[in-house]
């Protein structure tokens, strides 16, 4: 009989261009029991998810150089993307929060956040999509 091991981490993908902001939760998601996976800028992260990985939550910047996370998000909704995403912005009104969510954003959060705050968010966010290892689980 083969051994399966199946990785119970939810795997989170990280993009901000904010370098010390980007190290930071990537410390604190990590410490938090998270696999992530760090981008620069709107490009690294449009050509991560090109390649197909699975996340289980993509958490981005609103306005990064290169294309923005509304940008890359629109271009995975088109693709029937699976992850979903959590904005982070220091643009935070309402009409930014609103064209968020009218783009499929399941959260959109104002920097500067209480990082308790996100990790909270971040874990009710990524709980809504099952993982493939919970849905094998229902079936047995």
């Amino acid at each position: 009989m083969e051994a399966v091991c199946l990785d119970t981490h939810p795997h989170i993908l990280l993009a901000d261009d904010d370098d010390a902001l980007r190290e930071l939760l990537d410390f604190a998601l990590t410490r938090a029991g998270y696999l992530v996976t760090c981008c620069t800028n709107g490009l690294d992260l449009f050509n991560r998810l090109e390649e197909g990985d699975p996340f289980d939550l993509v958490i981005s910047d609103l306005r990064m150089p290169a294309l923005t996370g509304l940008e890359v998000l629109e271009s995975q909704m088109k693709k029937n993307r699976q992850a979903p995403f959590l904005f982070m912005t220091a643009f935070g009104d309402r009409q930014t929060h609103d064209q968020a969510r009218r783009f499929g954003a399941a959260e959109t959060i104002d920097k500067p956040f209480d990082l308790d705050e996100m990790i909270e968010l971040v874990h009710s966010t990524s709980l809504r999509k099952p993982r493939p290892e919970q849905s094998l689980r229902s079936r047995s």
